[in-house]
């Protein structure tokens, strides 16, 4: 385990400062805090915690347990503090008491909280190389890429994804794809201390609504591409895009590099309020005329089971890439990194050969083989977008053979995709089985059931057990067909009802195709 060192306390006037003045404070403004928290079980003697409306669960439900256990003073969100506080006041601004506390009560909380922990933290971000990656699909991918590229090349690099934080050799596991306001900014400042001056994170749509990259200064932003997901929260595509837009709006932007190849990232490149520099990446020969300025396009790819092969012109020189990635859509993900890498390093001798050394991400077109047995790769795809991609991946590398897709979906998530993947996978698979991913508390025939909708062959097996659909596929398949097994990935696990079981497409893979015990 990495060992950080503490942080040093500073004065509450210090790290509230612009929200709340220094005479409004009086005689709290040097009380001094040693940590911040949004969890009332995280604090401990000194800590300000943090308390505001969540998606779960409202913060200042828990003013006492985080009193009790030592906070030194709370802030709160000040819309709607009268349901757990007397407040007997109508300023936006309260400083009140609590239990013998401090209680500090602004509007907009969770919007700021990001900076008042950065403010304790010392600002990590802004000692760092930022590269923020958003998108629907490829985030990860391009992630673990460059954060490995640059490691290669010897700089120490944090990395923040949905497969783990930290450096992307010893990765801890995490809740979200990208973490809560306050965790990021002490995540970015501890692994500082470790003389990680470099950073890849995922950003997501709820990450960015929510406040939680606030205060992070970005260096690089990357838009992967946008496709259906994520609908019952954001409502529309609109809606959705919009989202992901904000973090090309950053002040602190060096660059963004952008997908050429997407009608929204074509919107991004003809956007005139984003100010930063603009690099487009295309697998077209010729630059599209949606943006003037630099580009990197790609020519002679070759696809086979080794992998990729293509030749890259970039702002910073041509170079050639020769990668152990499947698919066409990893030709993407490669050549956004190279976005990145270009601008950070410059010249691509630099960080040509750091980029052909990066493997892919675990579950991310992972591939399983043994003689005699068909070809089984495991893949993360869980959206209509990234299922196509995969499977058409796939196909290109099957010349000799067929293709079988074995997918579900999630209960209690976005549902309007569901009926979209039966759609995609008949149409881009020979065979197909419809298995469990995470039912949660809904009704496994309720959710098949809409998959159904968008299939034409009503003879389509549905095998509930992932292990079972596996090996069914295994025993039927030719040595020259394919198997994708989408929508888990690296996860370890399966939510049925409320409960998370042990379970790995990874594992069941591994016994199946190689035998083990």
């Amino acid at each position: 385990m990495t060992k950080f060192q503490d942080f040093k306390p500073k004065a509450l006037s210090r790290v509230l400062k612009g929200f709340v003045k220094k005479e409004q404070l009086g005689d709290l403004a040097e009380l001094e805090v040693g940590g911040v928290c949004l969890d009332s079980r995280a604090v401990s003697e000194g800590s300000l915690f943090i308390a505001y409306p969540g998606h779960q669960a409202d913060g200042r439900s828990y003013l006492t347990q985080a009193v009790e256990s030592g906070a030194t003073v709370v802030v709160v969100e000040r819309d709607g503090l009268e349901e757990f506080v007397e407040v007997g006041s109508e300023q936006d601004v309260i400083v009140s008491v609590y239990n013998g506390v401090p209680l500090i009560a602004i509007n907009g909380l969770i919007q700021a909280s990001g900076t008042i922990a950065a403010r304790f933290y010392g600002n990590p971000t802004r000692k760092m190389s930022v590269t923020g990656i958003t998108g629907t699909n490829g985030k990860t991918s391009c992630c673990y890429l460059l954060a490995q590229a640059l490691e290669f090349l010897r700089y120490p690099t944090l990395m923040l994804s949905t497969i783990g934080n930290g450096n992307p050799s010893a990765l801890q596991a995490t809740q979200n794809t990208t973490p809560d306001a306050v965790s990021l900014q002490r995540i970015c400042a501890e692994y500082l201390q470790q003389k990680n001056h470099y950073m890849t994170m995922e950003v997501s749509s709820h990450g960015l609504l929510q406040g939680r990259v606030n205060a992070v200064e970005f260096t690089v932003a990357v838009f992967t591409n946008l496709s259906v997901d994520h609908l019952d929260y954001h409502g529309d595509m609109e809606s959705y895009f919009q989202a992901k837009r904000q973090l090309f709006l950053n002040k602190d932007l060096k660059a963004a590099v952008i997908n050429a190849d997407d009608e929204y990232g074509r919107r991004l490149l003809q956007d005139e309020t984003i100010k930063c520099k603009k690099i487009a990446f295309s697998q077209q020969a010729e630059e599209p005329v949606v943006h003037e300025g630099d580009w990197i396009t790609s020519q002679h790819t070759d696809l086979s089971l080794q992998g990729l092969k293509a030749d890259l012109h970039t702002p910073w020189g041509n170079a050639k890439l020769h990668s152990s990635l499947l698919g066409q859509f990893n030709l993407s993900n490669l050549m956004a990194v190279a976005g990145a890498l270009g601008v950070m390093l410059g010249d691509s001798h630099k960080w040509i050969v750091a980029l052909n050394s990066a493997h892919a991400v675990p579950g991310r077109m992972q591939k399983f083989s043994a003689t005699g047995k068909p070809t089984v790769v495991v893949d993360y795809a869980h959206t209509p977008d990234a299922l196509e991609k995969a499977l058409k991946a796939l196909r290109a590398h099957c010349s000799n053979g067929q293709v079988w897709a074995i997918f579900g979906c999630g209960g209690d998530r976005d549902n309007t995709k569901r009926p979209i993947m039966g759609q995609v996978t008949e149409a881009n698979a020979d065979h197909v089985i419809i298995t469990d991913d995470n039912p949660r508390t809904e009704a496994r025939e309720a959710i098949v059931g809409m998959i159904r909708k968008g299939l034409k062959n009503e003879e389509i097996p549905y095998i509930s057990s992932r292990y079972e659909a596996i090996k069914y596929a295994l025993e039927q398949a030719d040595p020259d067909d394919m198997i994708l097994v989408a929508g888990k990935g690296h996860e370890d696990y399966q939510v049925i009802g409320t409960e998370k079981v042990h379970y790995s497409d990874l594992e069941s893979v591994t016994t199946l195709i190689e035998g083990a015990a």
